[in-house]
């Protein structure tokens, strides 16, 4: 299959025209406390940052004292997470492979899936999979935190068409909703110095209660839901849908 007839997702130069900005990867230190104070985590827990792109999460995790695993599957985000791990002095075991693919067998206390990185394959059984392979690996008692943009939330601000700038140009988009409110088609264009590059993102939506019915369908025990990574109550100031998942 060339470059052009894969998913979206699967485009390596999809990703090297969205890199992480520096305000987002300064925010991975608050959010890494956060997130030990809701999943309950200790320091020398084993962690999986599962989509760990740049590895912003995975760096903070290890330099708060935890032995962690980074995945994705986009070469260039991992040199760029095993550089920054270098520069903090920490050690982090990134691994290029596929989501779908990647499971060890109750290996961890804990597994990440954070920033809408879940609900991407248009194959429902692929991302079931998916959970499938993080209850796997998680160990008894393990527990599992995966953050997206709660349907509730997007219906709430959709917007048919905005565009913004940015140092140098512009991206303008366009958004859909299919199949019942369950499929979120984005239209990006970005003009730059007049050369114009088009991509088509789309993905899964999951309301609160669709999220905690698959989660509990894969044999997680015991289903949190917030709005927030300090713990807010998912309601309609909710910034995120955030499930806490927890392996019997």
């Amino acid at each position: 299959m060339n470059d052009e007839e894969k998913p979206w997702h699967e485009k390596e130069v999809f990703w090297k025209d969205h890199p992480f900005n520096e305000k987002v990867i300064e925010m991975a230190s608050e959010e890494v406390e956060n997130l030990i104070e809701l999943g309950g985590l200790e320091q020398e827990m084993k962690i999986l940052d599962l989509c760990c792109g740049v590895g912003r999460h995975s760096v903070e995790f290890a330099k708060d004292g935890f032995e962690v695993t980074g995945v994705d599957k986009t070469g260039h985000y991992l040199e760029e997470a095993r550089k920054r791990a270098d520069e903090e002095g920490v050690d982090v075991e990134f691994v290029e492979e596929d989501m779908r693919d990647f499971k060890r067998k109750d290996e961890y206390d804990a597994v990440l899936n954070l920033f809408t990185s879940f609900g991407y394959f248009q194959d429902e059984e692929e991302n079931m999979k998916v959970l499938r392979n993080v209850h796997g690996s998680l160990k008894s008692d393990g527990v599992f935190i995966l953050d997206v943009m709660g349907k509730e939330i997007i219906a709430s601000i959709f917007q048919e068409k905005d565009w913004y700038e940015f140092d140098g140009g512009f991206r303008l988009m366009e958004r859909s909703v299919e199949k019942d409110w369950s499929w979120l088609k984005n239209r990006r264009i970005k003009i730059v110095d007049g050369e114009v590059k088009e991509y088509e993102v789309s993905h899964w939506l999951y309301s609160a209660k669709e999220l905690k019915d698959m989660l509990k369908e894969v044999g997680f025990s015991k289903v949190d839901i917030y709005g927030s990574y300090e713990g807010d109550p998912y309601d309609r100031d909710a910034d995120r849908l955030v499930a806490l998942a927890r392996k019997g």
